[in-house]
């Protein structure tokens, strides 16, 4: 989970340390009671400790994906992400379901890095041997539904502190006679999307957002980057609903799109910076507390 031993790191942290309080130390000695430490120098050395200290921890990590085997690296690759990692380091506020048990923890330590979890059944729902990979992707296994409606009554929630209008699930006007661009849209009468809030981007303007949820050690996206499966993911979600909402609904649409771990694509980090954002001017709070 990248936490450093105290044990390696002591020598190092002590030179840097020494280094740090050296022109202090030397004035102690001489007993100078009127001179004045260079701050500047010693912020140029703290900028120049964590630059080499970031790069070490680099190197070490790249010697260590080249014994790796390809789903291992896969994997951390993928808990490096944007909010992959928020878990890990938010408060456990009970309240707001944050609060893991000791199971729960290991559980979610071992999907992050691809270990065995126990308990799961030998056999899925769907009559197929199950492991933690077919668990991320079938649908009859009620992962999936579970995760994505989490995801989307979450955002529902946080939507209805800043926006008005908010609903789950809204559906889209009827198509009548408008042509759309991408062959691929959602043409259905009874379309439907995840969420949808007004005046989020624009003041009076009804924005729509759609949540994906992938798993990237799937076969469809095991052999392409993050970035082009984020990418991928977006691009279908777009063609299904962009061009549809935007002429016939004339609202603005967003895909959610995030890993299984967390990750989330370019469009989501948009979204939730700007839900942020929002939050923060809204309640007058400092945007750290609203992220923390």
């Amino acid at each position: 989970m990248g936490i450093t031993s105290p044990e390696k790191l002591a020598e190092e942290e002590n030179r840097n340390s020494i280094n740090l309080t050296s022109s202090l130390t030397e004035k102690i000695i001489a007993q100078d009671s009127n001179g004045e430490t260079d701050q500047n120098a010693i912020l140029k050395l703290k900028k120049t400790i964590s630059r080499d200290r970031q790069s070490a921890q680099v190197e070490s990590l790249e010697r260590l994906k080249s014994a790796m085997l390809d789903d291992t690296v896969r994997k951390i690759h993928t808990a490096q992400e944007t909010g992959a990692s928020n878990w890990l380091t938010c408060l456990p506020i009970r309240a707001k379901g944050f609060s893991l048990n000791k199971q729960e923890f290991v559980n979610a330590v071992a999907l992050r890095y691809g270990w065995p979890v126990e308990g799961i059944p030998k056999t899925c729902v769907c009559g197929v041997p199950n492991n933690v990979d077919h668990t991320m992707t079938c649908k009859r296994g009620g992962i999936v539904c579970i995760r994505h409606d989490e995801v989307r009554d979450v955002t529902a929630s946080m939507l209805r502190e800043v926006c008005r209008d908010v609903s789950t699930e809204p559906s889209l006007l009827p198509i009548n006679g408008e042509q759309l661009q991408y062959r691929t849209a959602n043409t259905a009468n009874e379309a439907r999307v995840d969420v949808s809030a007004r005046g989020f981007w624009n003041r009076g303007q009804r924005a729509f957002m759609d949540i994906r949820i992938f798993d990237p050690m799937a076969a469809c996206h095991r052999r392409i980057s993050l970035e082009a499966a984020h990418q991928k993911n977006e691009q279908e979600k777009i063609r299904a609903y962009g061009d549809r909402i935007r002429n016939v609904d004339h609202g603005s649409f967003t895909p959610l799109v995030f890993t299984t771990s967390g990750g989330m694509g370019p469009k989501a980090k948009c979204f939730y910076s700007r839900l942020a954002d929002v939050m923060a001017e809204k309640k007058h709070q400092p945007r750290s507390h609203v992220v923390a």
